[in-house]
């Protein structure tokens, strides 16, 4: 029990000052708030005013644009959720856009592309911190400055004219080397690319793949090709943020406290990077069952013989073309499925293990304790949002 409110302490009141709206983060703010009996102001929710002389007890904020200003002006303690460049301290609670660029990366990698792109807006800060880790990664694996490239947002003359911001989106991408695997730094990005691409007669994901961020739900499945996305864990991010906030009003911090970072949850993966990009045909082949099939009890014994090669010679093509083992690639599909599972339904364990095609729990718990680091059980306490926590 809180003991300020069983004492009859005035509730903290909270402002939220975003100049966008996203439910996940919204949720997450008022599960920390209700939790500890705070007030969740109404102000700036519907109208871009707050009463004059109006008190409050601290802010959440996102710094940029028009509401600049305004949140510098506000004489409370304030926690932000933005990367942007501030003029006077705030401390910070962000998605990891470091480690969203990196996955990113990885998730195309895992399926043989060998020619990428980042598309985003350039004067986004988080964009340009997700690039960099982007690009590090794909450096890291080997491949070279030939095969990354940067697709340009369009002019702002050129967005307000579909047709021109079409054609120069096409423009770009006209000339690049496919299979091409496309990093957008946002959901909008993405569905706008899967538009112009598909309208163009370009096939997504078979000639070019596309990953957006944020899994915004009603975006990405609504998209002529449905897309895939990093879901950043918003309802964690806006938690995360009440809860520094309150470090911050009891004295716990201080305005120079360093920046914490939320980890996503995951990649949901839809139709716009089901591609696998082999020129192995027997790879192509392994590959295939074991999309169709690895939650059938499939085994690898079954994998060789559909693949129509030798054990050791798919374990040696496998190793040129994925850099890793049939073993592996098998285990990693089931185990991405499983994360999915996990983080995104109230499935029990048991059925998410035989679904992934493991005969029992304990199989999947031990696959996940060799890769992940964690139980399955561990998975979801850690990826789940508060909400569903609190719930359990």
């Amino acid at each position: 029990m809180d003991t300020k409110a069983a004492s009859g302490e005035s509730p903290k009141s909270i402002l939220v000052v975003f100049d966008w709206y996203d439910h996940r983060i919204y949720r997450g703010i008022a599960q920390y708030c209700a939790e500890h009996h705070w007030h969740l102001s109404p102000y700036l929710f519907s109208e871009r005013t707050v009463p004059t002389k109006w008190q409050g007890d601290g802010a959440i904020t996102c710094f940029g644009g028009a509401l600049a200003d305004f949140i510098l002006s506000l004489d409370m303690p304030k926690i932000d959720i933005t990367h942007n460049p501030l003029p006077t301290p705030i401390p910070r609670v962000t998605v990891d856009n470091d480690q969203i660029g990196r996955r990113a990366a990885k998730h195309f990698l895992e399926r043989g592309y060998r020619n990428f792109a980042y598309y985003s807006w350039e004067n986004v800060t988080a964009n340009q911190v997700q690039k960099e880790a982007f690009i590090e990664t794909l450096e890291d694996a080997g491949v070279s400055e030939a095969g990354i490239h940067i697709i340009h947002q369009s002019s702002i003359q050129e967005m307000g004219d579909w047709e021109a911001h079409r054609e120069s989106i096409l423009g770009h991408i006209k000339d690049l080397p496919r299979p091409l695997a496309v990093f957008t730094g946002q959901d909008s990005l993405g569905v706008t690319l899967v538009d112009v691409c598909t309208k163009a007669g370009i096939s997504v994901p078979d000639e070019i793949a596309v990953l957006g961020v944020d899994n915004i739900d009603f975006l990405c499945e609504c998209a002529v090709v449905p897309l895939s996305s990093i879901d950043t864990n918003l309802t964690e991010l806006g938690y995360a943020a009440a809860a520094q906030l309150g470090r911050l009003m009891d004295g716990g911090i201080d305005n120079h406290e360093p920046p914490v970072t939320v980890a996503i949850k995951s990649i949901v993966n839809r139709r716009s990077t089901e591609a696998l990009v082999v020129t192995h045909p027997a790879v192509a082949k392994a590959l295939d069952l074991m999309r169709r099939e690895f939650k059938n009890g499939l085994e690898l014994g079954d994998v060789y013989e559909y693949s129509g090669v030798t054990k050791r010679g798919l374990e040696k093509a496998f190793k040129r073309h994925l850099n890793d083992s049939p073993a592996a690639v098998l285990r990693r599909i089931r185990l991405d499925f499983a994360k999915n599972c996990l983080s995104q339904t109230d499935t029990k364990i048991e059925s998410i293990a035989a679904d992934c095609g493991y005969s029992n729990s304990s199989n999947l718990s031990h696959a996940f304790s060799r890769e992940i680091g964690m139980s399955p059980q561990e998975y979801r306490n850690v990826y789940r949002s508060p909400l569903f926590k609190s719930k359990r």
